[in-house]
């Protein structure tokens, strides 16, 4: 699922993506699991689909795209296009893509290729705000830990947990229809912020754009966020800064200044703050992944 190189293949090119199903589909009850990627994703991240597919389209097959940190792009067979911003879910036809890239500094995503195993409603081509991303971040690190252990019992253990998740989002789009005027500009919001991660953003912006209060919008924040505005945005700014640091060639000062820190050293105390130690510790990615990885479908 990676195009950083024109005429590679995506199989062997695995700069950007983590493989988490190797061989064999894995079956639980509800559904069965054909390739689980974790994909961190820079500028020259492009892929045409299914050009780039290891294995081929399956016709009942879903996707389900969610989305950590930054922005992407994709484009359907009928020129739709779909930018996806960070703490987002979206379900898709894999007949139906044609391309997908990033946009701006980064785009993290968890990439889901399954079969339905019972009758499932999924939603297609409607976009989920996930609000409580940190619960969910800790949950896919869990499927990730149990899908690449040699023990069998653990796979379905995984893809079982994996299932329950997609219930979830699916139960959380379904409940777009019942959101008032005031929560749905929220997630414009939202959506504003991971998009926007160079943008250095005041709360009085961010009542602006809402047309609200301050306090309101502090209120709003709480009450589906758990944090506050300013919270969940350095939070925000600081997971991207994490998956910056991560890429070969970003430097601690570098990625500071990409988001829009006063400086390094404000920086660097705001990190160490949220993760317990200093950004300079970050092992960087200096070589590609083992080549034994599965294919990205």
């Amino acid at each position: 699922m990676n195009g950083k190189i024109l005429n590679s293949h995506v199989k062997n090119e695995t700069t950007y993506n983590i493989p988490l199903v190797l061989d064999e589909n894995v079956i639980s009850s509800g559904i069965s699991l054909l390739s689980l990627w974790h994909t961190l994703a820079d500028e020259s991240y492009r892929v045409s689909w299914p050009r780039d597919k290891k294995k081929p389209l399956i016709a009942n097959s879903w996707v389900a795209i969610y989305t950590l940190q930054g922005c992407g792009k994709i484009y359907l067979r009928n020129d739709t296009e779909i930018t996806l911003n960070g703490n987002c879910i979206i379900f898709l036809r894999p007949i139906e893509i044609k391309s997908y890239h990033c946009v701006g500094l980064i785009w993290e995503q968890y990439w889901m290729e399954f079969i339905p195993t019972t009758l499932m409603p999924i939603p297609i081509l409607q976009p989920g705000i996930i609000y409580n991303g940190d619960v969910y971040n800790k949950e896919m690190n869990e499927v990730a830990t149990l899908i690449t252990s040699p023990d069998p019992l653990k796979n379905n253990l995984a893809v079982a947990y994996l299932t329950k998740i997609i219930y979830q989002w699916i139960c959380l789009i379904a409940e777009n229809g019942k959101k008032d005027r005031q929560l749905l500009k929220l997630e414009k919001l939202i959506a504003l912020l991971h998009a926007n991660p160079q943008k250095r953003w005041s709360v009085a912006d961010m009542a602006n754009v809402m047309q609200c209060s301050e306090p309101w919008l502090r209120r709003l924040f709480v009450r589906y966020t758990g944090k506050t505005p300013k919270e969940y945005y350095l939070d925000a700014q600081l997971e991207l800064a994490l998956s910056l640091l991560k890429q070969e060639g970003n430097t601690v000062g570098k990625v500071a200044g990409m988001l829009n820190f006063f400086d390094s050293f404000h920086f660097s105390k705001a990190f160490k703050h949220k993760f317990g130690y200093a950004p300079s510790t970050i092992r960087k990615i200096d070589s590609p992944q083992p080549k034994t990885a599965g294919s990205p479908d």
